[in-house]
């Protein structure tokens, strides 16, 4: 197989889209595999898109696209019914002058006031955002899931557009299902899925994660699915991680390491506990400090490194306070939101 086509200009998605290569991905022989060698050896620069192009093409065709929960019948019967309700209400209110211009386009003028109204409505970014301690659990526009924890805040376009990538922004932690929106092959930049955390940019499609930014580090933990990590500027890089990987970028050196803690362990807190496998106490103090609110003193410093493994319940800060008190033989004074902690 002769070697034609330029690949000089190709990105991520020009691979992906092009069917020679899904055919090579999918279902390739030792011909497609000695011609894209070549492709790799003439265009090293390209070998890093290569494989991310590879990855999507072996995710997406693993997942079954997403499908709107209300079809295009069901819509319309929808707008059907509110229009009929509208024309009620004039009826009951405004008969006389309705009579009097009934010749003169009355449907059309109520069914475009009611897409007027739908999208005034629909205009404007939205906010959530989480007291001390709490949990919410927020149904995005394309019905991905973003749990929020406690004292964190999300944000977003109130309507994506379709030919736009759907994108979020990030303070405080949350755990994200996202959507698999994309049709098989057809990878398109609006399928994407952004989250903007600290100075990095997130790219996902379907795949549950979980992204924490406190005290200028943000932590990353993928569990399912794939996810491209990007940094511009300073410092650029890129990484694609993997289901089990998890890393954490210190937003002030602008580095990027591995996290010891594994992925399962940082979203134990969407079921109200607390892993304490790989934290420290200090750690585990930060957590009250950032999620429930707390104030702390810790007047026995070397503790600070000490660790605790297994799981325990974490509905409340009492929860874990009880079990920091018991395990290390703490003496816990308490002024308001203010812990002092030290031996007894």
């Amino acid at each position: 197989m002769e070697h034609q086509q330029d690949y000089s200009q190709y990105t991520t998605t020009n691979f992906f889209s092009d069917e020679q290569f899904i055919r090579h991905v999918l279902n390739g022989d030792e011909a497609s595999a000695a011609y894209w060698d070549l492709v790799a050896k003439q265009y090293p620069e390209k070998v890093t898109v290569m494989e991310e192009a590879r990855i999507w093409v072996l995710l997406i065709n693993k997942q079954p696209a997403y499908h709107p929960a209300t079809d295009q019948s069901q819509l319309w019967s929808r707008v059907s019914t509110e229009i009929s309700a509208y024309e009620h209400q004039q009826q009951r209110y405004y008969r006389p002058l309705k009579i009097a211009a009934r010749w003169a386009g009355s449907i059309a003028a109520t069914i475009l006031l009611f897409i007027a109204i739908r999208e005034w409505a629909a205009q404007g970014e939205r906010s959530y955002r989480t007291d001390f301690g709490k949990h919410e659990q927020i149904i995005l526009p394309d019905e991905s899931v973003v749990t929020l924890n406690g004292n964190s805040l999300i944000s977003y376009s109130r309507t994506w557009k379709s030919d736009k990538p759907r994108e979020i922004w990030l303070h405080g932690e949350a755990f994200f299902e996202v959507k698999h929106v994309a049709i098989k092959n057809r990878l398109q930049e609006s399928d994407s899925f952004h989250v903007h955390v600290s100075d990095l940019e997130l790219t996902v499609l379907g795949t549950r994660f979980n992204v924490k930014n406190r005290r200028n580090t943000t932590e990353i933990s993928l569990l399912e699915g794939r996810i491209r990590i990007e940094k511009t500027g300073k410092g650029a890089f890129v990484r694609v991680l993997k289901p089990g990987d998890a890393f954490v970028y210190d937003s002030s050196k602008q580095q990027l390491k591995d996290l010891e803690r594994k992925p399962q362990i940082n979203k134990a807190w969407t079921n109200n506990e607390m892993d304490l496998d790989g934290y420290t106490l200090q750690e585990i103090l930060n957590v009250l400090e950032d999620t429930y609110g707390y104030e702390i003193t810790l007047q026995t410093p070397q503790l600070a490194q000490r660790r605790l493994t297994g799981t325990i319940p974490a509905t409340n800060a009492e929860d874990i306070l009880f079990v920091l008190k018991k395990v290390f033989n703490l003496k816990i004074n308490q002024k308001g939101n203010h812990l002092i902690i030290s031996q007894n």
